[in-house]
């Protein structure tokens, strides 16, 4: 009687009857089975491995290449930063820095060197200062000179050094009121150079500097009767590039 009530999975088949034939559905419901688990491994190692396609590993190479370019952009800019500033102040007068000389022309400087003689003497007057981190004493031999716009004017300043070692220093320079420093055309200086003295030695620094004489012709110089220049002195170094910079002052 219990015997009914067997599984049919369980009662195997009768003898002669072989195997079961599989039906066309379940065929291609075996085959679909197939083709679905493949497609989703498939996907699944794409996904593991996303930077292994051939555009990942082009984009990665240019992204690697522009941060790269960033780089080296910005340490050219950091050591060209100071002679671009430079050399734009000279020309232009901007920070109060005095032009380096005004040229026409074939670069003549003389072309500019005409005294005004109908204007009136401008007072220049000058001071001299050192960092804390530099021994030196650095003054100016004159207090003052009076020129006209388009004469030239020498002056000169001493620095000593008053420590125990040789010593490198640069001088910057700026002149007040700032809107002057376009006409403020220096000929010859000692600034942004290498000033090397031995320990207790002593030098004479000369400028030679003139007025432009457009000076008297523009609206925004009337009532500047001074004009002041000031040099700042700073021991410097030379770095591992072999680049000369000052040393920071305490």
């Amino acid at each position: 009687m219990f015997s009914r009530l067997t599984p049919l999975w369980s009662r195997g088949f009768p003898p002669g009857a072989g195997t079961p034939r599989l039906t066309d559905t379940t065929t291609r419901c075996m085959n679909a089975g197939r083709r679905y688990f493949t497609h989703n491994s498939q996907l699944r190692q794409q996904a593991s491995s996303p930077f292994n396609t051939p555009q990942s590993q082009k984009r990665n190479a240019s992204t690697m290449y522009y941060a790269i370019s960033i780089v080296l952009g910005t340490v050219s800019l950091a050591y060209g930063s100071v002679p671009l500033y430079k050399m734009i102040c000279q020309q232009t007068g901007w920070g109060g820095q005095p032009v380096l000389t005004h040229r026409t022309g074939d670069g003549d400087t003389s072309a500019r060197v005409i005294p005004v003689t109908d204007s009136r003497r401008l007072r220049i007057t000058f001071n001299g200062s050192v960092s804390d981190v530099l021994p030196w004493k650095f003054t100016p031999q004159q207090r003052e000179v009076r020129v006209l716009p388009g004469e030239t004017a020498l002056a000169f300043y001493t620095a000593t050094n008053h420590g125990p070692a040789d010593i490198i220093g640069i001088a910057t320079y700026s002149v007040t009121p700032g809107q002057v420093a376009p006409y403020f055309s220096k000929i010859q200086c000692f600034c942004f150079e290498e000033q090397k003295l031995n320990a207790g030695e002593s030098v004479d620094m000369p400028v030679f500097f003139f007025i432009d004489p457009d000076f008297v012709t523009d609206p925004a110089m009337k009532g500047i009767d001074t004009i002041t220049l000031s040099y700042t002195f700073f021991k410097a170094r030379y770095d591992d590039n072999g680049v000369l910079k000052p040393i920071p002052t305490n």
